[in-house]
């Protein structure tokens, strides 16, 4: 198929294609519709000569059925074979009419038929009507026979005329031959209906097949075409070709449009490529502060743009009127190679100059190499620019490059002397303006040293007093600042001591409790310890009492961090502290086995001007270590002066195990230890040395030491040493008190009171009271109680809580008021709530709860009344040091732990108190209105509901006596600032936990007296 004109449109070449291909199928539809045609024209013709030939052969053989027919009539003579006689008549009538209505294409035949109908209407009427007609008539058979033998004789002469056989085979023959024609016509009408179909199918398909590939060639080959060109442009391959730009059709259009649509694609990503590498560009230059980083950022991100191996950067210099080499990327100089370029001097001088960008390619051989570490090569391009601003030379650029750069490439170049340019100005102009800044301020400074210098020559007291301003101002500041770092060391120094007194409190607390019953059992006041157990009392004592040194030792350490730590300086006597240093320390140098000694020097100062109490710290802290680490040989200790006499030296020699130099410094540091490990033989916190140390700074001095492992350690303190004329007498140091001797007991004695309305209980009590030897009392209530023992004395009174009329409550406030109270036992099953336990505390410590073995503990509880010594009461109290003597006087207890309630109380009735318990402040105000005869308060201060503090300001609001009132604070907080606060929150004295009991008695005496 021709190709048509490429100004057509696609739908007009598809059109004409459909047409082509249309024509074809209708030219092969008239071929097939012709040849359909004659070859039914032949059918037809077959069909109407074989209807003749057989509408023939009907008429011969209805013809012969009739003779037939007529001859069993005669024969029979009955109605029936008439009928059939009638019926064979019609049928031959039938079919002769048939056979002439047939169209019979031959004269010849068609006579023959004629001839035929004619021939057989003439046997019907001349011979069998008339014959039958004659039958039917007769009666007789003999006749009918007669009539019957006529027609047989009659009838093969008649034959032949009124039947013409000859007719019949003639026509039969004629028509048998055009018969024989028209099947052979047929056959001839197929086999060119076959071959025309043959022909038809092969030129439709050629047809086809020629309009699919025209179709293809002009339309679906072009539109794959163009889908693959869309693909790629949507990959951004900008070097795709767009085809078919030349056809005139749409094809040729979209063509054309999509060539529009590449460039603007590639445009626009060469811009985005173009304002990317700008702004990196940009963004790189724009970082630097200094020329040269500038220079060489910019000529090293423009190279590696432009894939340039080579580049440098010529800075010009308006004043000199030169290009100097600046910056470089890749270049490797030599000696031949000039640095600087006046302006059209060389091809950088000419650029310059004529301030247009220059193109060498190709370049000449040896211009310049390019050099790697594996060889070199000549560029083939070298591109020289010029740097400019508004038309205001910079600088110049040189690259030189292997291949040669794109259309982006190039437009980076265009473009890059803006970004460059404009930043490269303005840092010029910033350096300058700092330049200028700088000297600005050195005039300004110059200028202002000359005008105080005038003013002073002038004015000598203005200057002065400008001076002093400054100074003013400086010192102003720096406070300001010392300031700002004060109060964020007293912020942080604040967290650190609220946590250590909040620990410091935690941990009082119950080692509170734990050293008032431990020196309690220790004291043995009931005498029913033995060795042992007073031994185990004192251990639990002493490890408190460690415990309790650990705790301040923390402290001490924050005190010192947080700068709060108070030295005070006063007389020393020299001789005191090595008197005391040696009952310290002789007893545990002589149970180790470790000779010690302790040497003043004969030029020793009798006393020393320093803080007696941290000095004997440190030196404690320096013996104790030594003698802890020596296992034999000795620990020696001298005192002397040092540095001309302005210092006093402490030494402290051991033979121990020594130290290992790389932990001289460590062991200063807080927790640290010589030995650290898990399996180390020493104990200890790790905190003396720090301690000590620092505490020799506070002194003045300084701590050091020299040791060598296994040989032993040299400790050298130094304080500064001031004499002084003043004689402290020496004083033996106090002996370490004996445990009290444990009483040997008692026969049983005096008598009991047992109130009990159980009839069973108490039965079971007097019996066993008295089988121990015990003279018992008997009563049922509380009432018959008070009338009893207003008659008699009783030693001892054992009491339950569940009694009728007066509950066991109201009895104990009616005994506490005739000052029985302190001689009950409570003996009662009644399950104790918190309250009603504190409730029975403020009036005896002795409760026993009914159930298995409370019988013996019942029975101990009052030998322990009946072998109690009595306690003489003194007319007054009277301030002294405690001496173990009884405190006749009503005190209040507010605390809210029930293990410090339980313990001061027990300890406080031993030695006469009438105690009162309240767990906090609410309930001691309470307390207070209910028994206005106190005569002194022990408060704690860390209390629910109301603490210490308000407590002792409320009972100080209510004036009167309770304005005098003895207060003893106590604490757990041991902090100075605490000390401070209960004394100005109404505390008439103050005491730190745990609680040490001989100094709690003395200054209950001091304040009962003071109060008296």
């Amino acid at each position: 198929m021709n190709r048509r004109p490429k100004n057509l449109s696609l739908s007009a070449q598809f059109a004409l294609i459909m047409l082509c291909f249309v024509l074809v199928v209708a030219c092969v539809s008239s071929v097939g519709y012709l040849g359909s045609r004659a070859l039914s024209e032949a059918q037809n013709k077959v069909r109407d000569l074989t209807s003749d030939l057989t509408a023939i052969e009907a008429v011969e053989r209805s013809m012969l059925a009739r003779e037939i027919a007529l001859t069993e009539t005669l024969i029979k003579g009955t109605p029936e074979s008439r009928k059939a006689f009638d019926a064979a008549n019609s049928e031959t009538i039938a079919a002769t009419e048939t056979l002439l209505r047939l169209p019979i294409p031959d004269q010849q035949a068609l006579s023959d038929a004629v001839a035929i109908q004619v021939a057989g209407t003439q046997w019907l009427n001349l011979k069998a009507l008339p014959l039958l007609t004659r039958f039917e008539n007769m009666d007789v058979p003999a006749d009918r026979t007669q009539v019957l033998a006529e027609y047989l004789a009659s009838n093969h002469a008649d034959t032949a005329e009124l039947i013409p056989t000859a007719t019949f085979d003639r026509l039969s023959g004629l028509v048998m031959q055009l018969l024989t024609d028209a099947r052979a016509e047929r056959d001839r009408a197929i086999d060119w209906m076959r071959n025309a179909t043959a022909m038809a199918a092969a030129l439709v398909a050629l047809t086809a097949l020629a309009a699919f590939a025209t179709l293809h060639y002009r339309f679906s080959r072009p539109i794959r075409r163009f889908a693959m060109t869309m693909s790629r442009l949507a990959d951004n391959d900008r070097t795709v070709q767009i085809p078919f730009q030349d056809r005139g059709d749409e094809i040729g259009a979209m063509s054309r449009s999509l060539l529009i649509f590449r460039n603007l694609a590639v445009a626009q990503v060469e811009d985005l490529e173009v304002k990317h590498a700008l702004t990196k560009l940009s963004e790189s230059v724009q970082a630097q502060k200094t020329l040269h980083d500038f220079a060489q950022v910019a000529i090293t991100s423009l190279a590696n743009e432009l894939g340039a191996q080579v580049a440098v950067f010529f800075s010009y210099d308006e004043t000199r009127r030169n290009l100097t080499l600046f910056a470089a990327h890749g270049y490797r100089g030599n000696a031949d190679m000039p640095v600087s370029y006046a302006l059209g001097e060389g091809i950088i001088g000419q650029v310059a100059a004529d301030r247009r960008t220059q193109i060498i390619s190709p370049v000449p051989k040896g211009f310049v190499k390019i050099h790697s570490a594996t060889g070199e090569a000549d560029p083939t391009l070298i591109l020289l620019m010029p740097v400019l601003l508004r038309d205001r030379l910079i600088g110049v650029m040189e690259f030189a490059l292997l291949e040669p750069f794109d259309s982006v490439r190039g437009r980076i170049v265009a473009e890059a002397i803006d970004v460059v340019g404009l930043p490269l100005v303005n840092l010029q102009r910033a350096l300058e303006t700092k330049e200028l800044l700088q000297q600005s301020i050195r005039q300004t400074e110059e200028l202002q040293a000359a005008e105080a210098e005038m003013l002073a020559q002038q004015e000598e007291l203005q200057a002065t007093n400008a001076e002093l301003a400054f100074r003013t101002t400086e010192l102003e500041q720096t406070q300001e600042e010392a300031f700002q770092r004060a109060e964020e060391l007293e912020r942080t120094s604040q967290y650190k001591s609220r946590f250590l007194a909040n620990m410091s409190h935690e941990l009082r607390t119950p080692l509170n409790s734990m050293l008032i019953l431990a020196q309690d059992l220790a004291s043995n006041s009931d005498g029913n310890l033995d060795a042992d157990q007073i031994e185990a009392a004192q251990v639990i004592h002493a490890s408190g009492v460690s415990l309790l040194r650990l705790i301040n030792e923390i402290l001490d350490l924050s005190k010192i961090e947080a700068g709060k730590i108070e030295v005070t300086s006063e007389a020393t006597s020299s001789r005191m502290l090595v008197q005391t240093l040696e009952h310290a320390f002789r007893p545990i140098a002589d149970k180790k086995g470790v000779a010690f000694g302790i040497t003043c020097t004969d030029d020793l100062p009798a006393t020393i001007q320093t803080d007696p109490g941290r000095l004997e710290q440190i030196a404690n802290n320096l013996i104790g270590n030594a003698l802890k680490f020596t296992h034999d040989g000795s620990v020696r200790v001298t005192l002397a002066p040092a540095e001309e006499g302005r210092m006093l030296s402490f030494v402290v020699c051991d033979t121990g195990i020594g130290i290992a130099q790389e932990k001289l410094e460590a062991i200063f540091l807080p927790f640290e230890q010589v030995d650290a490990s898990t399996q180390r033989q020493y104990g200890g916190t790790g905190l003396g040395l720090a301690i000590s140390r620092q505490l020799a700074t506070l002194l003045g001095g300084r701590l050091e030491v020299e040791s060598v492992v296994g040989q032993g350690s040299v400790f050298r303190l130094f304080v500064p040493l001031v004499a002084a004329d003043i004689a402290v007498p020496a004083e033996a140091a106090p002996k370490p008190e004996a445990p009290a001797p444990r009483p040997t007991p008692a026969p049983a004695r005096g008598s009991v009171l047992v109130v009990e309305d159980d009839g069973g209980t108490q039965k079971a009590v007097s019996q066993l009271l008295t089988r121990a030897g015990i003279d018992v009392t008997a009563s049922f209530s509380a009432e018959d109680a008070l009338e009893r023992i207003k008659t008699r004395d009783f030693d001892c009174i054992i009491m339950d809580l569940g009694l009728p009329g007066l509950s066991g409550f109201e009895l104990l406030d009616r005994l506490s008021s005739l000052g029985k109270a302190q001689s009950v036992v409570v003996y009662s099953a009644r399950d104790m709530q918190p309250d009603e336990l504190l409730r029975l505390r403020g009036y005896t410590d002795s409760i026993v709860l009914k159930g298995e073995h409370s019988d013996k503990r019942l029975l101990d509880e009052v030998r322990a009344f009946l072998n109690a010594a009595p306690a003489a009461t003194p007319t007054k109290p009277v301030a002294a040091a405690d001496d173990g003597q009884p405190v006749d006087c009503k005190l209040l207890l507010v605390d809210d732990d029930m293990r410090n309630i339980y313990a001061l109380a027990k300890v406080l009735r031993a030695r006469g108190c009438n105690v009162v318990l309240a767990q906090d402040g609410l309930k001691a105000l309470a307390e207070l209105d209910a028994h206005p005869d106190t005569q002194i308060v022990l408060m704690d201060m860390m209390m629910p509901n109301m603490d210490g503090y308000e407590a002792m300001g409320e009972i100080r609001k209510r004036g009167g006596h309770w304005g005098d009132l003895p207060i003893i604070a106590l604490t757990a907080k041991a902090m100075k600032e605490d000390r401070e606060r209960c004394i100005q929150a109404g505390a008439s004295d103050y005491m730190t936990k745990p609680i040490d009991l001989p100094l709690l008695f003395t200054k209950i005496r001091e304040q009962l007296c003071h109060a008296q």
